[in-house]
């Protein structure tokens, strides 16, 4: 059998990233109502119209610290031919170290003050890395282009309150410029470190809603045992094509028969270990991983892009019938590493493409 890892590239898809109610750029849009936590009679209210991603990757540095980033990015439109998005907006990377995450599946960011320390490489907690451009400031031009700053100094405060992080942010630009900016929302850190069992599910999941499948057909390439399809199913707000959307989604990578390229071939395939398997025989399934090397999930995963849930499938089965008339039931039974349950049927008109 190939080694898996040097083909994950060939299945990396777009990270998903999940829509929060977040942040204003005291700049670009309304101010944010201050976020005291009621302490004025006010109500906290999270301001809107940001997409956050936020990963966790554990101890980087080996500096008994945590570190996580967050890319705030504004609403604007992407460009597929471009590969980019068009402004007016921006995108704005924080990379902190904060304390270790006792469990990397479920990382946060600790209250208090970090500071830009750009002539260190201590990446002690509470300090935002910048001496690399770690930290940046991407702003885009309407109509297209951008322009790339990166942050050299100032501070960044982070509290809790009311259930929502707030983050107020008093940095110094590669221009030196001033820059401030504030958040009020909801963080879900996904897990990017080599811990924990990558799925932030703290219940079992019903999957609902499912009208869509796209089957990708890759042949033999691990093994000359089995071929494979990579199957992602969503809901109807889901874009098949650019592998995002606001639906739940599930994908699945199952071995087959050699030579099955005009669909999925019908019965059930379980779940195998994809890091440890001798072979990758048919009628299994691979289970999730996430390859840092190549930047792309692969295998079995669920994904929520409302419910902030992302989850490595790692036991269970799914019985495949291919009807033979462009769809196929798929009946899921899966589980995540600490046991959670996914699972449910669906009838969905099944899309098959060569990828091989």
């Amino acid at each position: 059998m190939r080694n898996a890892t040097r083909l994950f590239h060939l299945l990396g898809i777009a990270l998903l990233s999940f829509t929060l109610a977040a942040c204003s750029d005291s700049g670009d849009n309304d101010p944010t109502p201050s976020p005291d936590g009621g302490g004025d009679g006010t109500t906290l209210v999270p301001t809107q119209d940001v997409t956050t991603e936020a990963y966790y990757k554990g101890d980087l540095y080996g500096t008994s610290t945590g570190n996580l980033w967050i890319n705030f990015i504004s609403k604007m439109e992407y460009d597929a031919s471009e590969g980019d998005y068009v402004g007016p907006g921006y995108i704005l990377c924080l990379d902190f170290n904060t304390t270790l995450a006792e469990n990397a599946d479920f990382a946060t960011l600790a209250e208090g003050t970090y500071t830009c320390n750009y002539a260190s490489d201590s990446h002690e907690a509470f300090t935002l890395n910048v001496a690399y451009g770690d930290s940046y400031l991407l702003r885009y031009a309407e109509g297209g282009g951008s322009e790339n700053f990166d942050i050299t100094g100032g501070t960044v405060t982070v509290a809790l309150r009311e259930g929502y992080y707030c983050i107020d942010a008093h940095l110094t630009l590669s221009d030196n410029s001033d820059y401030d900016y504030s958040f009020v929302g909801e963080l879900s850190f996904l897990n990017r470190s080599d811990e924990g069992q990558m799925s932030n599910l703290t219940g079992d999941v019903t999957l609902s809603g499912m009208t869509q499948a796209l089957a990708g057909y890759y042949g033999a390439a691990f093994t000359n045992t089995s071929d494979y399809y990579t199957i992602i199913i969503a809901g109807p707000d889901y874009d098949l094509d650019v592998n995002y959307g606001a639906s739940d989604a599930l994908m699945l990578t199952l071995n087959v028969t050699p030579g099955s390229t005009d669909g999925i071939p019908s019965g059930s395939y379980t779940v195998v270990d994809t890091s440890t398997a001798i072979d990758f025989y048919p009628n299994t399934a691979l289970s999730g991983i996430y390859d840092p090397t190549y930047g792309g999930y692969f295998g079995t995963w669920f994904f929520s892009t409302t419910g902030k849930l992302e989850a490595s499938l790692r036991g269970g089965e799914v019985k495949v019938t291919n009807n033979g008339d462009g769809t196929c039931v798929f009946d899921i039974s899966l589980q995540d590493g600490y046991g959670h349950r996914v699972s449910g049927s669906c009838t969905v008109p099944c899309r098959v493409e060569d990828w091989s």
